[in-house]
């Protein structure tokens, strides 16, 4: 009896500890890019640093450059979702992206 009932214990301690990533929830990932965002904690990691940088800036900045920024969020997130699941590729999208977001 004391089996049974410690394997559903010790495969729920298995999995991870949230199904959120910083900018969008995991369980709803539907791209090959957000997939992969979400299984690496290297790049969910990234993901969380540039979501907190985004937010900021859109509250600091004057509405016409925020507007500008979520312009170009937009195109970045195709150019990151034409990664697929390409770790590397995904990993420079980032850095590009957060290096770009802190010259503002």
């Amino acid at each position: 009896m004391f089996k049974l009932l410690s394997l559903p214990l010790l495969c729920a301690s298995l999995l991870p500890p949230s199904a959120q990533a910083a900018s969008y929830d995991c369980t709803r990932a539907d791209t090959a890019a957000e997939i992969e965002v979400c299984a690496n904690p290297g790049l969910n990691q990234l993901d969380e640093e540039l979501a907190v940088l985004y937010r900021s800036l859109l509250n600091e900045l004057p509405f016409r450059q925020a507007e500008r920024v979520r312009q170009d969020q937009r195109s970045w997130l195709n150019a990151r979702n034409s990664c697929g699941a390409e770790v590397r590729c995904l990993r420079a999208r980032y850095q590009e992206r957060i290096a770009r977001l802190n010259q503002y």
